[in-house]
């Protein structure tokens, strides 16, 4: 009996640990009201989004991602393609990437973490008109 409670012990202190894995804060935007212009580049390509409701829809979009466990760790993604993102601000620039990875789509915040979004988001993304 002792072993057995020993062995319930140990296996449930090791999943604990496994599930209590550290997850991205959420992702951190600037207010859409703050936001004068997105560019969004491809490749060599570059849109230029200034309509204040594109801009509003997609920041809202952009905010119910789901972090991740994954970190990022470098300026750009490690994949070999993705969409780059700007935030054109009055003070500044905000940059964020989306990308494809083994049928999933994420977004990367340099240095703050990785979030899942979904394939509607990234095909709205990916538009170049």
């Amino acid at each position: 009996m002792k072993k057995i409670l020993s062995w319930f012990l140990y296996i449930t202190c090791i999943l604990t640990l496994v599930a209590c894995g550290k997850r991205a804060a959420p992702i951190t935007l600037p207010q859409a009201d703050e936001i004068t212009s997105i560019d969004i580049t491809i490749e060599e390509n570059t849109v230029n989004h200034s309509d204040k409701t594109w801009i509003s829809e997609v920041i809202a979009d952009i905010s119910s991602s789901e972090p991740t466990k994954k970190e990022s760790v470098q300026d750009f993604p490690q994949v070999e393609s993705y969409i780059k993102i700007d935030f054109r601000l009055e003070t500044g620039t905000s940059t964020i990437f989306a990308y494809e990875d083994r049928g999933k789509y994420y977004l990367e915040q340099p240095y703050q973490g990785i979030y899942k979004i979904d394939r509607k988001l990234f095909e709205r993304l990916k538009e170049i008109e």
